[in-house]
């Protein structure tokens, strides 16, 4: 496969929104590596831009949803648990419901049923308290559900 440059500029996190929200795209389109790819390289940009840092909550939900789902769950629940430390230390906590769901999926699939269902009812109470929406289905119907998320103007 081949690897792209993806060049983003220190000064404007609009960049780092815009190729988020591509790379959305290009995952709903199926091309799960590339948008793989963009992620990765916005991930380790983040990490060397203080003043983006609030922008990695939404990074990694998106990344951690591609590796979960092409089964890489070890590195997903890696990157998903950076994403949720990344909310209480940023105070940006957009991306909370869909990291937790992720997090209960993951350890559902590697065994851990009673975490899975613990951070299961936990995200199901975040997703209605912060979305004002229900979740209406249960642990097992949601396990390959994808969580996905837009960074819009507003999130920083």
């Amino acid at each position: 496969m081949k690897q792209i440059q993806v060049l983003i500029s220190a000064d404007n996190p609009l960049n780092i929104k815009t190729l988020n929200n591509v790379a959305v795209e290009y995952f709903e389109m199926g091309l799960w590596d590339l948008s793989y790819q963009i992620w990765a390289e916005l991930y380790h940009t983040i990490q060397r831009q203080p003043n983006n840092q609030g922008l990695m909550p939404i990074i990694s939900c998106n990344m951690g949803n591609v590796l979960r789902q092409t089964g890489y769950y070890t590195e997903a629940f890696h990157i998903c648990r950076q994403g949720l430390k990344w909310c209480f230390g940023t105070g940006r906590i957009y991306a909370i419901p869909e990291l937790t769901l992720q997090l209960s999926i993951l350890c559902m699939k590697t065994g851990y049923i009673q975490d899975a269902e613990s951070l299961y009812s936990f995200g199901k109470s975040i997703f209605h308290w912060s979305r004002r929406s229900h979740i209406q289905k249960t642990l097992d119907e949601i396990l390959e559900q994808d969580f996905l998320l837009y960074s819009s103007e507003n999130s920083r």
